[in-house]
């Protein structure tokens, strides 16, 4: 992402009066395409080469500049996160750790600038970075939710074994027993790979002090729970620490760890 170092290095120690008549001096400097905005309007773009930057006014006032990293339309909640991160981590090269984390549905992080915030935000639709003259997110409130019963795709039971068929079918009880297994470790591989995707999509939306509960009958056997900097799974007596923002990669190795030690 050459576009977003380029943007990170000049905003990273450049103070600037959010005004209209400097938007083209930032724009210079971080390499994007200036296009003057119209008179009246509340916001322009600009060609970022490659992507796509802009801005949002009020009067002869900016309010916010952004940069689109990423569009990414129906792309899942997991694959968004390896983006997420992916930028954050490029951005912490130059800035360091973030000093805010908004854990959610549509995560962020930001670091204080001389000119303001700099906040990477995971979008559904995109990967944008947000240049603010003042903090504007805050961590979502506090919510607890139970995802209660297992799920009903996947339920915590046994694969049915084929051992009626084989009583009724001595005359092709190998052959017939062989193609029954196979469906069986084929229907189960996919039914836990379901159940991998669905917990940890669920662990990777939720917002500070969420609280994500998975219950086997009315026996709760999972439970996470989600603060600014981590998310904290209590499974089997145990409890591990998942440091946030996290990939998709590391919520499954997560729930593969949890589904492994039930």
């Amino acid at each position: 992402m050459r576009v977003l170092e380029r943007t990170v290095a000049a905003v990273a120690g450049t103070g600037w009066g959010w005004t209209t008549g400097e938007l083209e001096g930032l724009a210079a400097v971080a390499g994007w395409i200036y296009r003057p905005p119209l008179e009246g309007t509340v916001s322009c773009t600009f060609d970022a080469a490659p992507g796509r930057a802009g801005a949002f006014l009020f009067r002869d006032e900016v309010t916010a500049v952004y940069l689109i990293l990423s569009e990414r339309d129906g792309m899942a909640v997991l694959d968004r996160r390896d983006e997420f991160v992916a930028a954050i981590d490029q951005v912490a090269e130059r800035l360091g750790p973030p000093a805010s984390r908004c854990p959610g549905p549509d995560p962020s992080v930001g670091w204080r600038v001389a000119a303001g915030v700099l906040e990477i935000v995971d979008r559904p639709g995109a990967l944008d970075l947000w240049l603010r003259p003042a903090p504007r997110r805050a961590p979502q409130p506090a919510a607890t939710h139970d995802k209660g019963a297992p799920d009903k795709a996947t339920p915590d039971k046994a694969t049915p074994d084929n051992a009626g068929h084989d009583r009724a079918g001595h005359d092709r009880a190998g052959h017939d027993r062989a193609g029954h297994d196979r469906a069986g470790h084929d229907r189960a591989a996919r039914d836990e790979a379901a159940r991998v995707e669905h917990l940890a999509t669920a662990a990777a939306v939720l917002p500070v002090g969420g609280v994500l509960r998975v219950f086997t009958g009315t026996e709760t056997v999972v439970e996470l729970r989600q603060v600014e900097d981590c998310l904290t799974v209590y499974a089997g007596g145990r409890t591990e620490i998942l440091p946030w923002p996290a990939t998709g990669w590391a919520y499954r190795k997560m729930v593969v760890g949890i589904t492994a030690g039930r």
